[in-house]
């Protein structure tokens, strides 16, 4: 029986509770984030310097997991859709890239994000030729990794609630804590870890 494993982060890296020292460079953020937390997720249109990202990435040997998530206004034209994703096409086996969705993808779509790692999320269903896990009443649609995307703040029960509740989903997880501060991903990652996950 495989395990859930929890790659645990949060959207963006503007931490504000002195996470980072005071006299780090801006772009050392990443570098020093990810040595910490194992998963993040940046918006597509993002003023972090996603090469220098990518680059670092590729030149680690640690489990991290870039969340690349687009809005699904940019998933409704086509040639819109490619055009937004050329900068990072030669990155695509790097990240995953993420939309929380409210209606059906078409096939146009579909055949624009063909070769990307997807994970889609919402609270319908939907019909699409990928995995598909029914967790914490919300429905994935993945590739390769189910990535769970939240905004809720939790205290420590509802955090173990939710964690044994979506240890279900039996495989290596990225769960994107949106507004989460380090505080709240440290309680989480210790929890998911006391819980054996």
């Amino acid at each position: 029986m495989n395990k859930t494993e929890f790659l645990i982060g949060r959207s963006g890296l503007d931490l504000l509770d002195d996470f980072y020292p005071d006299d780090l460079p801006n772009e050392w953020r990443f570098d020093y984030y990810s040595t910490l937390f194992k998963a993040l997720a940046l918006k597509i249109d993002t003023e972090e310097d996603l090469e220098q990202i990518f680059t670092e990435l590729e030149d680690s040997d640690e489990v991290f997991e870039l969340v690349i998530s687009i809005d699904q206004t940019q998933l409704l034209d086509a040639t819109q859709l490619a055009s937004k994703l050329k900068p990072i096409h030669q990155y695509q086996s790097q990240f995953i890239l993420f939309c929380e969705l409210d209606e059906q993808l078409n096939a146009e779509i579909m055949a624009v994000l063909n070769g990307y790692q997807l994970c889609f999320q919402s609270d319908k269903k939907f019909k699409f030729d990928l995995n598909t896990k029914l967790i914490a009443n919300k429905h994935l649609y993945f590739n390769q990794l189910p990535i769970l995307y939240t905004s809720n703040v939790w205290d420590e029960k509802q955090i173990r609630d939710f964690l044994q509740d979506i240890s279900l989903i039996n495989t290596k997880t990225v769960l994107i804590c949106k507004h989460a501060e380090s505080e709240t991903l440290n309680k989480i990652r210790i929890i998911a870890e006391i819980l054996g996950f």
